[in-house]
């Protein structure tokens, strides 16, 4: 065969730049193509709704929409006995959920979750203390005493759960949760049990400091709730995420929080068993663990990326409020998972039987 010269190409209608560009052409498209991978198909995303699941949707599912093509629906606020009866109905409406750390363990023990495929998720970018089998941190959480600041001053405010459970020094009513985690943890520091001596949790002393402050309680079930309970002077002081109540305080909002005694969480992404799309919802997760997202997230609500990278890029300003920031970590107490996945069936029970006495 003769050697093939320029005029060759020209003949043919070809030149070595139309070539190139025709090539560049054919990768962008095939880029464009692998970028649009999810284009069509829908997930539906369920947190604790408010102004959390709002950033959320900023920070997570719009980059990943805008990457993917994936529609991401929102849900919420996500409550442990939907999620359970969705997964026993065996067609789950949500695909991708976020779970405290407590409920990622029994929830696990239960078989509620849908095992990872750490091959579509770069677990790699995260914490390792944040990665199960079943479950990839998003944030490190925390639960905190709030107070109004029009009823009771900085400087004379609450200093532990001892003080929040003393109606007598600290008039008003108590917002706390409806839920045994983290409500046996707080009346147990507030009877006066080291951080350190709290698990295994003694129930019994907890049921019965609860029942000392019983009469002024105002429970909540939800985290907008317990921002609003404290904002509109319902109630003196209370529990509150650290994350609501720098949400409040940017606003406005005349509250503020104290980091001693904190009760250290995680939220974790988890996947419902049973769930379509298990390959999208893969994906949502894999875009939580972008350094940039979870920096982004942690400006908007002060809460601690689960990603090392991500620390560096959030705002200075913000790092005070962060649960995981040196000063505040040493001042609480991680919940114990593994504690709660053998005892919070039954004491579930007893939280819903002592509500009703």
């Amino acid at each position: 065969m003769g050697q093939r010269t320029s005029g060759d190409d020209d003949r043919l209608g070809l030149t070595r730049r139309t070539v190139v560009t025709a090539a560049a052409a054919v990768l962008i498209a095939g880029q464009a193509r692998a970028a649009k991978r999810f284009d069509g198909r829908t997930i539906v995303f369920c947190s604790y709704g408010g102004s959390y699941q709002d950033n959320e949707k900023v920070c997570y599912c719009d980059p990943f929409t805008e990457k993917t093509g994936a529609k991401v629906l929102q849900d919420g606020p996500i409550n442990e006995a939907k999620f359970r009866t969705m997964v026993e109905s065996g067609n789950p409406v949500w695909n991708v959920g976020e779970s405290a750390l407590n409920f990622l363990y029994s929830g696990a023990k239960e078989n509620l979750f849908q095992k990872l495929d750490k091959s579509l998720i770069h677990v790699d970018r995260i914490d390792p203390h944040f990665v199960t089998e079943y479950g990839v941190g998003n944030v490190a959480t925390s639960y905190n005493i709030a107070y109004n600041t029009k009823l009771i001053p900085t400087g004379q405010h609450p200093r532990n759960w001892a003080d929040v459970f003393d109606v007598n020094k600290f008039p008003g009513s108590r917002s706390l949760m409806n839920k045994v985690v983290p409500m046996l943890e707080i009346a147990l520091l507030a009877d006066g049990v080291p951080m350190d001596k709290l698990y295994p949790l003694d129930a019994d002393r907890a049921f019965k400091k609860l029942d000392t402050v019983k009469q002024h309680v105002v429970w909540w079930d939800t985290f907008s709730q317990s921002q609003q309970l404290i904002v509109d002077g319902e109630c003196s002081c209370g529990v509150m995420n650290s994350g609501r109540v720098f949400d409040a305080w940017k606003r406005g909002a005349s509250v503020a929080v104290e980091w001693n005694q904190n009760i250290q969480n995680g939220g974790f992404w988890v996947i419902l068993r049973g769930s379509k799309n298990v390959d999208v919802a893969h994906g949502l997760i894999d875009e939580m663990t972008v350094a940039e997202n979870q920096a982004k997230m942690a400006d908007l609500n002060a809460y601690s990326p689960t990603n090392p990278d991500a620390l560096k890029l959030v705002d200075p300003k913000i790092q005070p409020w962060l649960p995981l920031y040196p000063d505040n970590a040493k001042l609480g107490v991680l919940i114990n998972g593994a504690f709660w996945a053998g005892h919070q069936t039954a004491l579930n029970d007893r939280w819903n039987e002592w509500k009703l006495s």
